[in-house]
C-alpha cells in the first residue's frame, strides 16, 4: 500500500517548511537506513525545526517533531534543550501523566516512553508490532464472522455474508500493507493514568495498553470504521468524554473511558482535527481542515456547519475562564466566540509561520505557545478575547 495517508495539516506544515528553506537537519539518510533504529541527530538547531506536538510535563514544556526531535523547556519556551531519542522518525503526538512520565508517538507506528521528564526516551512499540496486532485481530474477526454466518438465520444471512466479506477484504488490505513494513503513522495519544492508554492513527489504527505501554492490543474492532478511515487525534473533553476526530467528518465518542464507542457524523467529507464540549452541556464544536467548524446543540446527534472565515486548517481549540471559545488556525490566527460557538470572529492579527499544535502557557502571562515550522513562538491571547 503506498503511503497515501496524510494528516493534511502535517503535510501542509512539511511543505511550508521545505518551501521556505527552513530545513535544519542533514539529509544524509538513505533508503537502506532503518530510522526506527537510528537515534535522533543532536543539533543546536533542534528547537528551530518542524515541531508537530507540544505538551506540559509539570512545569516543563515538551515539544516534538520531524526526525525524532524532542526538545524541552523549563522557562516557558524561552530556551530549549534537546532530548535523547532512539529513533529518527517524525513524531506527531505527546502525552504526559506526571512531570516525569510521558509518551510520544509518530510515523512508522512508533511509541516512545520517558520516565525522567522528557530528557531521555526508549522505544516501546513500532509499526512492526502494529502490523502483527492488526493481522491477528482481523484473523480473529474473520473466524468469528464465518461462525456467525454459519449460524445465521435466513433474514440475517445476507447481512452476515456482507460483514464477512468486509472483514476479509480488510484482512487482505492489511496483509498487502504489511509488505511495506512499519509504514503507517500514529497521530494521537491519550492516557488515563500511568498504566492505561490509547493510541490512534492512519487507516483506523487503534491500540490499547494496560501496562504503561509495555504491551498493546488492537482495539480497532471497538469502533465502526469499515473503510479504515484515518483517526487524527484523541482527547478527553471538558465533560469527561473521550473524542476521536478523524477523516470524512466523523467523530468517535466514548463515555466509559474507551470500553464502547459511538460514531458522530458531521456529514463533512474532509478531515476533522479536534473538538470541544462547551459549558452549556449539550453543545459541542468540531473543527478541522480548510477552516471548517461544526456545532451541535443536541449532544452530537446533528451538526450545523458555521460560516467559513478562513481557508487555513483549524488546529486547536480551548475555552477561556470567561466562557469565550478560542480557536487557532494553521497560520497562527485566532477565532473567538462569545456566544457558545454560535458565531465566530476572525481577529485582525497578521498570519505567521505554519502552526501544527498549541499550548496555553502558565500565568502570570498565559500566552499561546505555537509550534510548527521554525520551532516554537509565543503570542498573546488577543485582549478582545479576555
Amino acid at each position: 500500500m503506498p503511503l497515501s495517508y496524510s494528516r493534511s495539516l502535517l503535510l501542509y506544515a512539511a511543505w511550508s517548511v521545505a518551501a521556505s528553506g527552513l530545513v535544519f537537519l542533514p539529509h544524509t539518510a538513505s533508503a537502506a537506513v532503518d530510522l526506527l533504529q537510528r537515534p535522533a541527530y543532536q543539533t543546536v538547531k533542534a528547537s528551530k525545526g518542524l515541531l508537530l506536538a507540544v505538551a506540559r510535563a509539570g512545569d516543563r514544556i515538551v515539544a516534538a517533531g520531524e526526525r525524532g526531535i524532542i526538545v524541552y523547556s523549563d522557562d516557558q519556551g524561552s530556551s530549549w534543550k534537546q532530548a535523547t531519542v532512539p529513533v529518527s522518525v517524525t513524531l506527531t503526538s505527546l502525552r504526559f501523566v506526571s512531570p516525569a512520565r510521558g509518551w510520544a508517538a509518530g510515523h512508522d507506528g512508533v511509541i516512545l516512553r520517558t520516565d525522567d521528564g522528557a530528557k531521555s526516551w526508549h522505544k516501546q512499540f513500532d509499526g512492526n508490532n502494529a502490523n502483527s496486532l492488526v493481522l491477528a485481530g482481523l484473523e480473529t474477526r474473520v473466524t468469528a464472522a464465518k461462525a456467525a454466518l454459519q449460524a445465521s438465520a435466513e433474514k440475517t444471512r445476507a447481512a452476515d455474508a456482507s460483514a464477512l466479506e468486509n472483514i476479509q477484504n480488510a484482512l487482505e488490505d492489511a496483509k498487502a500493507s504489511s509488505v511495506f513494513g512499519p509504514s503507517m503513522p500514529l497521530l494521537g495519544l491519550w492516557f488515563r493514568n500511568a498504566d492505561e492508554g490509547l493510541a490512534v492513527g492512519a487507516f483506523g489504527q487503534f491500540f490499547h495498553t494496560l501496562d504503561g505501554g509495555s504491551s498493546w492490543e488492537s482495539w480497532s474492532s471497538r469502533i465502526v470504521n469499515p473503510d479504515n478511515l484515518h483517526l487524527n487525534s484523541i482527547e478527553q473533553l471538558a465533560n469527561g468524554d473521550l473524542m476521536v476526530a478523524g477523516e470524512a467528518g466523523k467523530l468517535r465518542r466514548s463515555r466509559d473511558a474507551g470500553d464502547s464507542w459511538e460514531t458522530l457524523d458531521t456529514r463533512y467529507p474532509g478531515h476533522l482535527y479536534g473538538s470541544l464540549a462547551l459549558a452549556s452541556g449539550r453543545t459541542l464544536l468540531a473543527f478541522g481542515f480548510a477552516g471548517r467548524i461544526f456545532r451541535s446543540t443536541d449532544d452530537g446527534r446533528s451538526w450545523t456547519p458555521l460560516p467559513k472565515l478562513t481557508n487555513k486548517p483549524i488546529v486547536a481549540g480551548l475555552t477561556l475562564e470567561n466562557g469565550t471559545v478560542l480557536l487557532v488556525t494553521g497560520d497562527g490566527r485566532q477565532l473567538i466566540s462569545r456566544d457558545q460557538g454560535q458565531t465566530f470572529l476572525l481577529l485582525p492579527s497578521p498570519p505567521g509561520r505554519p502552526v501544527a499544535a498549541v499550548l496555553r502557557q502558565a500565568p502570570p502571562k498565559p500566552n499561546l505557545l505555537l509550534v510548527g515550522a521554525g520551532g516554537a513562538r509565543s503570542i498573546p491571547i488577543d485582549s478582545s478575547a479576555d
